[in-house]
């Protein structure tokens, strides 16, 4: 009886990178939604992904050189996580407040590339001490018409820092908006605050204690501070 030959486990790992990038070309998300990112980082990892090969037929040739092998084998898994980890980021970890600086980045540089410096002034570069019920949400590039792809920030903070974003955002090229409940149907200001907050799905009244920094273009974006509950929505 011939022994046993043992089961390699890189085979199926090899079967299974070759299904999903070439039956099923997922690699192409990544380059479409995070392209800043993502564009820069695929050369590194074809080369990566191929060097296992390369290895593996020196390997064959010289009987020798496993350990390279097996260092090649771990850059190239390496790689391709790295590769997709902006896809992961710009789509999850909503909620994950340790994250913040790494998603924000993701979403300025991968999503916005160049363009990126407009929409790294609107997003606070930190989260403040004080900061309950946060929520992130990102949306990477699509090439679809009149498509935009925007983040929605929320959380709760404290005076001192709702009154240190307000000077911020008021020296910016923006219109200040405080809501009026007495004002008639069809006011405009009050209809951005309304339209702002619909966009970012806030399950709040609107009062006159909120002031929305506003700015107005093909696509909206704003910034809705709420002295009395603390509320800072930023919409990009």
């Amino acid at each position: 009886m011939e022994p046993q030959k043992k089961k390699n486990p890189w085979k199926l790992v090899n079967s299974i990178i070759l299904l999903l990038h070439i039956v099923f070309p997922v690699w192409i998300m990544p380059l479409i939604c995070t392209s800043g990112i993502s564009g820069k980082l695929l050369p590194v990892t074809v080369i990566l992904v191929l060097l296992p090969g390369v290895c593996s037929m020196l390997v064959k040739k010289y009987n020798k050189g496993g350990k390279l092998l097996i260092a090649a084998r771990v850059l190239a898994v390496f790689a391709l996580c790295l590769f997709y980890a902006p896809l992961l980021m710009i789509s999850g970890f909503t909620r994950n407040q340790l994250l913040y600086p790494v998603k924000r980045a993701v979403y300025i540089h991968g999503v916005y590339g160049d363009n990126g410096a407009y929409y790294a002034q609107l997003l606070p570069e930190t989260l403040p001490e004080a900061c309950s019920d946060y929520s992130f949400r990102t949306q990477g590039s699509f090439p679809a018409q009149d498509y935009h792809p925007s983040s929605f920030l929320t959380f709760y903070t404290d005076t001192a820092t709702l009154e240190a974003y307000a000077r911020f955002y008021a020296q910016l090229d923006c219109q200040r908006l405080v809501y009026n409940p007495e004002a008639e149907d069809g006011d405009q200001d009050n209809h951005h605050m309304e339209w702002f907050c619909g966009q970012m799905k806030l399950d709040q009244t609107l009062t006159e204690h909120m002031v929305l920094y506003w700015f107005d273009g093909r696509y909206p974006k704003g910034i809705l501070l709420d002295e009395e509950t603390g509320l800072v929505a930023v919409l990009t």
